[in-house]
């Protein structure tokens, strides 16, 4: 299973690095007993802060319009 919360390196088409940290994405669910709170995938948190989802390849992303980053 891969590390959460651990800081990555993302390459870009073009040859741009970025550093990126994957963290959970969570759903709430309902129960019998009320609601919890599963993990359904990832996300990718950028340096600055923002928070973006992973394709469904779960090694991809983008961050904008035609700027699709791989993690390294």
């Amino acid at each position: 299973m891969e590390v959460l919360n651990q800081w990555r390196t993302a390459i870009a088409v073009n040859g741009d690095l970025i550093k990126v940290k994957l963290i959970p994405l969570k759903r709430q669910q309902s129960t019998n007993d009320g609601f919890i709170w599963v993990e359904v995938g990832q996300m990718v948190q950028l340096e600055s802060g923002e928070t973006v989802e992973m394709n469904l390849d779960g090694s991809s992303f983008y961050i904008g319009q035609n700027l699709l980053y791989r993690l390294k």
